[in-house]
């Protein structure tokens, strides 16, 4: 028997036989979910997935339903916008200033903040570092966030953003 594992085992070292049903009473060969096959998972206190202690879900993990981060920030990303995600935060610790297309307002500690695809918008901490948790639905922008973080010029960047739906707008 084959065992099956999305990007190697999940969390914990749980992997699903492809040849067992999850559901009692189905038959083998039925049609089953991407959920068929995610197994539940808890994290320490300062672990993380696919090897980086601040991404706390992958769309690996999830089978692509979100990404979680917990994160600081301080001057922010600039003023974007994403085509494909729609990005959340609950803020841990500190204040952040947001803007959301025309909209301004502050986020401090225990706020949570919803930001829908197709609006630009941009955040930063106010008066010193924030810590929040940024969740992204669906899930995949960890990819995006590795790629753009290891680009060495405005024009890598700006056709990562492409190929991600991810693009700086003027102010």
């Amino acid at each position: 028997m084959q065992l099956l594992a999305l990007d190697g085992p999940a969390p914990g070292g749980v992997q699903v036989s492809c040849g067992e049903s999850r559901h009692p009473g189905q038959a083998q060969g039925d049609h089953v979910s991407m959920t068929d096959f995610l197994a539940g998972y808890a994290l320490p206190p300062g672990a993380g997935v696919a090897g980086d202690p601040g991404l706390k879900a992958s769309q690996h993990t999830t089978g692509g339903a979100l990404s979680v981060f917990e994160t600081t920030i301080e001057a922010g990303p600039p003023l974007h916008v994403h085509d494909r995600e729609d990005e959340c935060f609950y803020v841990l610790d500190g204040d952040l200033s947001i803007r959301c297309g025309g909209d301004a307002f502050d986020a401090p500690a225990g706020s949570f903040v919803f930001l829908p695809r197709g609006r630009p918008h941009r955040f930063r901490a106010k008066d010193q570092s924030a810590r929040l948790l940024l969740i992204t639905v669906p899930g995949g922008i960890e990819d995006y966030f590795l790629q753009i973080n290891n680009a060495a010029t405005d024009e890598e960047r700006h056709q990562i953003g492409e190929q991600y739906g991810i693009r700086v707008v003027p102010e």
